[in-house]
């Protein structure tokens, strides 16, 4: 097996694996445009109704005393109450404002703040403490607690089991989300890293799908199809004239698009005459088209030294004949292309 047949062969099984990711990513991004974003967010099931201004009167100094551990003090509203939160070295507390007593988030608190909390329209059907992390408390300080409701977006609020917080809400919508950034990005545990190995093995296959088809592509040209391009580019604003003498001797040139034949004839050193200069006064530098066509017939305005019958053989003055089309012209008596410059 060549070279050759190998990069094909390489090049094929690359299409097909990235194809397919392709396929993936273009159907996820379709998702992303239909599903709203909005509900995604799940802000239509939580309302937070503690509008409690918090204590003015905390003591920090006195939570600092009796906790020196803390390395940093917050002051939160929990269920109407001014609570402190202690970071430690390895856990987090929470401490009354008031009382200075350690606070616990039991079920029967949490129940009360997510009933001030809630807006689906549901019930609440179960709730249990989790521990340990899965897809939808990703991100989340656990423990935490959990409570799912039978409305109509199959609803799940998240609280912190230490201070009562809200950490987030899971909706059908938000699953169906997170399902299609996880195929789209690649990522299967954070959602969201661009950095993942997968997208570089991808991104590197695109590299290598790219270079391997641009080899095949350049195997599969000749320098012929090129060059031919090329000439189709280059001689857009060309056409080609075709220059016949009375002996019969023939001129196929090709020549610039939109200039007069009797400029083109004194650039080729064919010896025409032009008593007026090209006025189009003297009627000197007539020529014959020999492939006339309606068009020309009907573009007469600028040959008024010329009779109606001569306009009619196909006589034109080619001062006046501005190249537009492929044409075939034949030479007054006299005059010659045997010596004309053919560059």
């Amino acid at each position: 097996m060549n070279l050759f047949s190998i990069l094909k062969k390489l090049h094929k099984w690359i299409a097909v694996i990235v194809g397919a990711q392709l396929l993936v990513w273009v159907v996820s991004g379709l998702v992303f445009s239909l599903i709203n974003h909005k509900e995604v967010k799940g802000n239509f099931i939580f309302k937070n109704q503690q509008k409690d201004s918090l204590s003015q009167s905390a003591d920090f100094s006195q939570v600092l005393t009796l906790f020196p551990e803390a390395s940093t003090v917050s002051l939160i509203r929990v269920h109407h109450r001014s609570a402190f939160k202690l970071s430690m070295k390895d856990q987090v507390k929470l401490v009354d404002a008031t009382t200075f007593q350690e606070t616990v988030i039991s079920e029967s608190l949490i129940k009360k703040i997510a009933t001030e909390s809630y807006a689906g329209g549901g019930e609440l059907i179960a709730l249990t403490k989790v521990s340990s992390r899965n897809d939808e408390n990703r991100g989340m300080e656990l423990p935490v607690w959990r409570l799912i409701y039978n409305d109509e977006t199959s609803s799940t609020l998240y609280f912190s089991a230490i201070t009562g917080e809200f950490q987030g809400v899971r909706t059908d919508n938000w699953r169906v989300f997170d399902f299609f950034m996880m195929l789209h990005f690649m990522d299967f545990t954070e959602r969201g890293n661009f950095n993942n190995s997968l997208i570089i093995f991808f991104a590197s296959l695109l590299v290598l799908f790219s270079l391997s088809g641009m080899l095949l592509i350049s195997s599969s040209f000749s320098l012929a199809d090129f060059t031919q391009l090329l000439h189709r580019f280059v001689d857009h604003r060309s056409v080609k004239l075709t220059i016949q003498d009375q002996r019969g001797q023939l001129l196929k040139l090709k020549v610039t698009k939109d200039t007069t034949l009797l400029d083109t004839l004194f650039e080729r050193q064919i010896p025409i005459d032009s008593d007026c200069g090209g006025g189009g006064i003297c009627g000197t530098c007539r020529v014959r088209i020999v492939n006339l066509t309606d068009q020309d017939r009907k573009e007469l305005s600028e040959h008024e030294a010329l009779t109606d019958k001569e306009l009619a053989q196909g006589y034109r003055l080619s001062c006046q004949l501005v190249l537009e089309r492929n044409l075939k012209i034949e030479l007054g008596d006299g005059i010659s292309v045997e010596k004309a410059n053919k560059v």
